[in-house]
C-alpha cells in the first residue's frame, strides 16, 4: 500500500497555521521550505527522521502519520463511515487535552448540535 504522507502535513500546518518555512524552523531539518512543498505535493518522499520531526512539531504519534498518509489513497471519501474516519482522530485530540480543556470541547460540541437542531442548519 503506498503511503503519501504529504496531504497530511499540509492539513496539519495549515490547522495550526504555520508556513512551511515556519515547519522546516520547528523540525529543525537542514531543508528548505521548497523541500516541504515537494513532500506536501507527493513530488518527494520524506525519511523516517524527517517524519519523526514532523510528527514530533505537531505532537502526533509517528504512526498516525504513516496511518492517515496510507488512508489517503485508499478509497474515496465517503466510502468509510465518518465515525471510522474521524475517530482515532478526534480521539487522539481529545486525549492531548487537560482534563478542564476536554470538558470544554465537550461543552463545545453539545452547543453546536444544539444550535444546529434549533436552526436546521
Amino acid at each position: 500500500m503506498p503511503i503519501n504522507v504529504g496531504p497530511v502535513v499540509r492539513r496539519l500546518r495549515e490547522r495550526h497555521r504555520m508556513t512551511q518555512q515556519d515547519l522546516v524552523e520547528y523540525t529543525g531539518l537542514d531543508r528548505s521550505s521548497s523541500y516541504i512543498s515537494s513532500i506536501e505535493t507527493g513530488r518527494t518522499s520524506p525519511t523516517l527522521y524527517e517524519l519523526e520531526q514532523i510528527a514530533r512539531v505537531y505532537q502526533v504519534p509517528l504512526q498516525q502519520l504513516l496511518q492517515e498518509g496510507g488512508q489517503a489513497d485508499d478509497s474515496p471519501a465517503g466510502d468509510e463511515p465518518l465515525a471510522d474516519r474521524l475517530g482515532p482522530r478526534l480521539a487522539a485530540l481529545y486525549e492531548s487535552l487537560s482534563h478542564e480543556n476536554q470538558s470544554l470541547a465537550v461543552d463545545f460540541l453539545q452547543m453546536l448540535a444544539d444550535r444546529q437542531r434549533r436552526t436546521g442548519d
